[in-house]
């Protein structure tokens, strides 16, 4: 049965404008630990229902965050016309078909990273979603990061001149924890390093340079799983070259630099203080740079109290990607982060995968967007 939704007449903020009814389906942690939280913060959105198959943690979560409206499956709770949009936070093996099967409800679609699992399906998935009336955006949350929006801002203004190296790391124990999911810690159903945490930084690459990358080189520690360390390189259509190192087994660490002839600039997602523009003739560690880096701290100090009483900049961002969604969905407009661009992100993780397994570059442009490509699904 095909609902078509006309959304909850009575939600309605100040001047006829409707709050987004949202469904989240699954509940397992980012839905527990960052999506519903955040929703939670708006008010141009409330969490009407939620879906899972394991009824346990379904009633839990459900009592956790008051939503009264329980389903066993998707495929009933895509027929509440009570819900507007649904968040997608099912392992990657299935994002596709829930996604589909949300984009034939008429609902507006929220899919966590990544889109999928296989270039095929994300092509047939982007097609469908870009026939259909509806909003439908991949969930990258580290673009809406204050930080990452001011590096962008920073760079499309041109404060760092000709941009010509970045270098990022991000590493964590956290999807190591036993307390996880087994899924999570598997590259062949949609986690370890590359799905979990790389995913985020590829798509990084062309969200603040504004400029498609062409070749990746992965490269792991010899004896190590594909899913636990990798180091990725890149090379842009611009030029610009790409380091960035993934680990699930270091301490914690995220970072992203990037470099040009007229400055530097770095970000650091779980820091309040965490952005920072230097002169290119300015040493990292010296005197006056400390100097301003204290100064900048303090400037820093009032947004970063009021950031963590919503939970700290990590959680924020998850928040300011559901506003951000939810804004379009109500309006209609096209969104910033629509599922085309986690088409290339996955893309870009395919070629690291294979470049992972033949020890060669793998040019991702020559097979970028179309069917059929002979990208491979797993390592």
């Amino acid at each position: 049965m095909r609902v078509v939704n006309d959304g909850p007449k009575s939600d309605v903020l100040g001047h006829g404008r409707r709050v987004l009814g949202v469904g989240v389906i699954g509940c397992g942690y980012a839905a527990e630990r960052l999506h519903l939280p955040a929703l939670q913060s708006l008010r141009i959105a409330r969490v009407v229902a939620l879906a899972d198959t394991d009824s346990d943690r379904l009633a839990q979560i459900g009592r956790k965050f008051g939503v009264a409206h329980r389903y066993p499956d998707y495929e009933t709770l895509l027929q509440s016309p009570e819900v507007d949009a649904v968040g997608v936070c099912v392992p990657p093996l299935v994002h596709a078909r829930v996604a589909l099967a949300a984009l034939d409800a008429k609902k507006h679609v929220l899919v966590e990273k990544p889109l999928c699992l296989d270039v095929n399906e994300a092509h047939r998935l982007v097609e469908h979603a870009e026939r259909c009336p509806v909003v439908a955006m991949m969930g990258f949350n580290l673009r809406y990061h204050r930080h990452v929006r001011a590096a962008r801002q920073a760079i499309a203004c041109g404060l760092l001149g000709t941009v010509e190296l970045v270098r990022t790391v991000w590493s964590s124990r956290a999807t190591a924890a036993e307390r996880l999911p087994a899924w999570r810690r598997c590259q062949e159903s949609g986690g370890g390093v590359l799905h979990e945490l790389a995913v985020h930084h590829v798509d990084l690459w062309s969200f603040l340079l504004g400029s498609e990358v062409e070749e990746v080189f992965a490269w792991r520690p010899a004896g190590s799983r594909e899913s636990d360390t990798t180091v990725l390189t890149a090379r842009s259509r611009d030029g610009v070259l790409t380091v960035s190192s993934f680990s699930q087994h270091a301490g914690e660490a995220h970072e992203i630099e990037v470099y040009g002839d007229g400055g530097r600039l770095r970000v650091s997602p779980y820091r309040f203080d965490g952005f920072e523009i230097a002169p290119p003739t300015r040493r990292s560690g010296d005197f006056v740079s400390r100097l301003r880096s204290l100064a900048g701290g303090l400037r820093a100090f009032p947004s970063g109290i009021s950031t963590l009483r919503r939970g700290g900049a990590f959680l924020d961002s998850y928040r300011c990607e559901w506003q951000h969604f939810a804004e379009h969905a109500l309006t209609g407009r096209p969104c910033e982060s629509p599922l085309r661009d986690g088409q290339r992100a996955l893309e870009l993780v395919l070629g690291a995968v294979e470049s992972s397994r033949t020890g060669r570059p793998v040019d991702v442009s020559r097979r970028r967007g179309s069917p059929g490509a002979t990208v491979p699904r797993h390592g």
